[in-house]
């Protein structure tokens, strides 16, 4: 670990004057180290705790503070642990009294297929050619383990609980120590710093010996979904573990996650307004030296450091890049974001570089490599989250945004042989296959025949045509071009799906726009009034006014017109998949939720939407109705 000076003499010259003062050993060691550390680096002294008794917990949890559960309580001061307390702040205890903060990153907006198969395909990685072996630009997936109802809170209903800081010293010796049943280590603000020099193997039996910790513990930590902090979530009963981010999970979440626009995610790193060394220990400003966790500005997403300072190492094993897909040779390990001696043109999200696991010295660990955690959980945790996996899986490749109608189909097709076919499934568009009950061989297998009528689903019919083939060869070809339909549809709905989002968005945008023009037409209108009625119609400040007043009423037609053309041409593409447009607009709405827009404007959206299924309906344009509706709920948001 890089340190930034000798911090001993000042340790020896504060022992005697805090001996004087009769102190604890946790302030006297605060007290060293404020003398120690530069004056822009000394951590905040912390602050009292709250006496304990029926404190409001909602407002404890939403501030990042404990809310008193005995059995897994925090005794470190909140400046080694959450420096930067924020709303939203999760705390996971940890060994020793201590604890780690986790920040809620929402992946919602764009996610497509059904219940637990349901994620979000995420750009990542860059188009800068000369690091394109490397980091070429690619399409992920990315879905989180917990929902609203684990985490007790208000949020999307996939979500990733990330690491707010970079694991420090003090959280490192405190797992470490209880892995191996030594002594807690001695909590002094020293522990703040980031946890340097680790290595592959020791990043993974941190997250192996806390996990291991939290389970052996687990009854006695409360869970989130009963709003108490700390806290450990659960879903399905099974309790969360810890483990390294995977390289897409770190570069969703270091470029903002859902809480920047699309614009801003693909940019070379996350906004940062105030300029770069508000937000990132680099060459430039960190001076040489490791900085303690939480001293400079988080990135939206509500991490702090996840570029510069320490790099992190991720999940993944290293691969080279094709341009369509990663190269088969797997390397050593990743890791992720630059460090505080990286230059201003390598601060990118999109960083990614090579470690060897050893060298001649045995297992590689750099002064400038750390690591922060993520909470994960199992996928298949119950019987019943197995059977919804099964059906989300059976539905793929129809539309997420009606019923399937293959559904019962799938299920006539599958279902044993009996004397009584089920009333509701015989018709001509669903028939139910006949089964023959003629022997096969000496086993008197049974098999399918082929049905007098096609099923209405092509999926279903081609696994019916599967299962009634006599030849093996035809049936698994039958089975692998279902497979190719059913991922092709399933890409083309998903691509639908965005299509209709970017619709309603750019429908609002225009009903949007017609109302502030409106507006505007009619205090210029009062302008010309009033100019008319102090100079008079032929003065020359007048006649300019009343031209540029023409003009503008020409700009708002063709506005008009254009909203018109994009109302009709919308109710065009979808004059049957109306539930597409409401599912794009929930997700709409959703993506504006998470990235902290103005909901009202969502009124625009939800009336272009309303008039595009009017048109529908009867096929009458409204030209001047639609652009005085818009303009109504213009002046009804204004007055609000």
């Amino acid at each position: 670990m890089i340190n930034s000076r000798n911090p001993i003499p000042a340790l020896r010259r504060s022992a005697g004057f805090c001996r004087r003062l009769a102190s604890a050993c946790l302030l006297a060691a605060l007290c060293a180290l404020a003398m120690a550390l530069p004056a822009d680096e000394q951590p905040p002294m912390p602050a009292d705790r709250p006496a304990d008794g029926p404190a409001d917990n909602r407002a404890d949890r939403l501030a990042g503070k404990p809310t008193g559960n005995a059995a897994s309580a925090v005794d470190w001061p909140a400046t080694l642990y959450n420096p930067r307390p924020a709303d939203g702040d999760f705390l996971l205890p940890m060994p020793c009294g201590g604890a780690m903060t986790l920040r809620v990153v929402g992946i919602e907006g764009d996610g497509s297929g059904f219940g637990p198969l349901r994620d979000r395909l995420v750009e990542l990685g860059s188009d800068e050619q000369d690091m394109g072996f490397a980091e070429y630009r690619r399409m992920e997936p990315i879905a989180g383990s917990f929902d609203a109802d684990s985490l007790g809170i208000d949020a999307g209903a996939n979500s990733l609980l990330m690491g707010k800081y970079e694991v420090n010293q003090l959280q490192l010796d405190a797992v470490n120590a209880a892995a191996l049943d030594a002594p807690c280590p001695k909590v002094s603000a020293r522990g703040r710093m980031p946890a340097g020099g680790i290595g592959w193997h020791a990043a993974l039996a941190f997250t192996h010996n806390w996990s291991l910790w939290l389970r052996k513990h687990a009854d006695a930590i409360g869970d989130c979904a009963d709003g108490e902090q700390p806290c450990l979530p659960r879903v399905d009963g099974e309790p969360a573990f810890v483990r390294l981010p995977t390289d897409a999970e770190w570069e969703y979440v270091a470029r903002g996650g859902d809480a920047v626009s699309p614009a801003e995610f693909r940019e070379s790193h996350f906004p940062m307004p105030e300029g770069m060394a508000h937000f990132v220990w680099f060459a430039d400003s960190a001076d040489g030296r490791i900085r303690p966790i939480g001293v400079l500005d988080p990135n939206p997403a509500g991490v702090h450091d996840i570029l510069g300072n320490l790099e992190e190492i991720v999940l993944d094993p290293f691969r080279l890049r094709r341009l369509d897909r990663p190269q088969g040779l797997v390397g050593g390990y990743v890791v992720r974001g630059g460090s505080l001696h990286s230059g201003r043109d390598e601060i990118r999200s999109a960083l990614r570089r090579e470690v060897p696991l050893y060298d001649h010295r045995g297992a590689v660990a750099t002064a400038d490599t750390g690591l922060r955690v993520l909470l994960s959980t199992p996928i298949l945790t119950s019987a019943e989250r197995l059977a919804a996996v099964r059906q989300a899986w059976s539905r793929l490749g129809s539309d997420a945004s009606r019923g399937d109608p293959g559904d019962q189909e799938r299920a006539s097709i599958r279902q044993p042989a009996s004397a009584d076919p089920p009333p509701n499934m015989a018709s001509p568009s669903q028939p139910i296959p006949v089964q023959d009950t003629a022997a096969e061989g000496s086993l008197g297998e049974s098999r399918p025949r082929l049905s007098e009528t096609p099923f209405a689903n092509p999926m279903t019919e081609l696994d019916h045509l599967a299962r009634v083939s006599a030849d093996p060869t035809l049936a698994l070809r039958l089975e692998r071009l279902r497979e190719v339909i059913r991922s092709n549809a399933e890409r083309l709905h998903e691509q639908r799906g965005r299509a209709a989002r970017e619709a309603l968005r750019f429908g609002g945008l225009l009903c949007q726009r017609l109302a502030t023009e409106d507006h505007n037409l009619g205090l210029r209108e009062q302008q010309l009034h009033l100019c008319f009625q102090g100079s008079g119609r032929d003065h020359p400040r007048c006649m300019a006014k009343n031209r540029a007043l023409d003009d503008d009423r020409k700009a708002m037609d063709n506005n008009n017109a254009l909203y018109a053309d994009t109302v009709i041409r919308t109710a065009r593409t979808y004059p049957d998949d109306l539930a597409v447009l409401e599912s794009a607009f929930d997700a709409l709405a959703g993506e504006r939720i998470a990235v902290g827009a103005d909901q009202r404007l969502l009124a625009y959206n939800r009336l272009f939407l309303q008039q595009v299924s009017a048109y529908v309906g009867n096929g009458r344009v409204r030209r001047s109705r639609w652009r005085d509706a818009c303009a109504a709920l213009g002046q009804e948001l204004l007055n609000d």
